[in-house]
């Protein structure tokens, strides 16, 4: 397909969700909550929520499901829909597939933002945003790569949620980034903040080293 000319390439109008996922048991973490890890203070759960309302999304899912019980207070104040996927096994593509579930018909896009990445500003997200709104009118889903690394949140328009809806493709699991499609955009970008996220102490204490760090500079 032919580039577009910076008329033809005016942004899309959506009507935009965000989906946090904060299901997983914090196994690698030694089983604890990763959305109450606090970043200056604040826990990471709330944090995400807080930085999706900043960037203007219109609708806010969180997906829950080991250690609900103590994330669910977090998300007093925020107009958000709550779902709590059952059992022990929380993959991220079921995760994935509960939180887009619970989005209005409206959605034309989702942004979908895992708890752990404690680096994230608002302006991240916006600035994803914009490349999808950007992006030629046959992109589905936009990614960050950074570093020629696959990178988070990511967005998905209303044609990858129907599929993932449907449990096609293995959306969610990471691997498909892996191959090459037509209609998703690798999105690059020099931003380091895409590739933070907590998965282990190592990891927590990394974090924790260098926001010490850039609060003394």
């Amino acid at each position: 397909m032919d580039e577009c000319t910076p008329g033809e390439c005016a942004a899309r109008r959506l009507h935009l969700a965000g989906v946090v996922l904060a299901a997983g048991a914090g196994r690698r973490l030694g089983y604890r909550p990763k959305g109450l890890i606090t970043v200056r203070g604040e826990p990471l759960l709330r944090r995400q929520l807080r930085l999706l309302s900043e960037a203007g999304v219109d609708e806010l899912v969180v997906v829950l499901g080991h250690h609900s019980e103590q994330l669910l207070p977090l998300l007093a104040d925020f107009d958000v829909a709550a779902v709590v996927q059952p059992g022990d096994a929380h993959s991220q593509a079921a995760s994935l597939q509960l939180g887009v579930s619970a989005l209005s018909a409206s959605v034309d896009a989702a942004l979908v933002v895992p708890v752990d990445m404690p680096a994230l500003e608002a302006s991240d997200l916006v600035a994803l945003i914009g490349a999808f709104k950007h992006a030629e009118p046959h992109i589905e889903f936009v990614g960050p790569r950074v570093n020629d690394r696959p990178g988070n949140p990511v967005l998905l328009s209303r044609a990858v949620i129907e599929q993932v809806l449907r449990g096609e493709g293995d959306f969610g699991s990471g691997q498909w980034r892996h191959r090459e499609a037509a209609w998703a955009l690798d999105w690059v970008t020099d931003n380091p903040r895409y590739l933070i996220d907590i998965d282990t102490p190592q990891h927590l204490q990394r974090w924790a080293d260098e926001s010490a760090e850039l609060q003394g500079s």
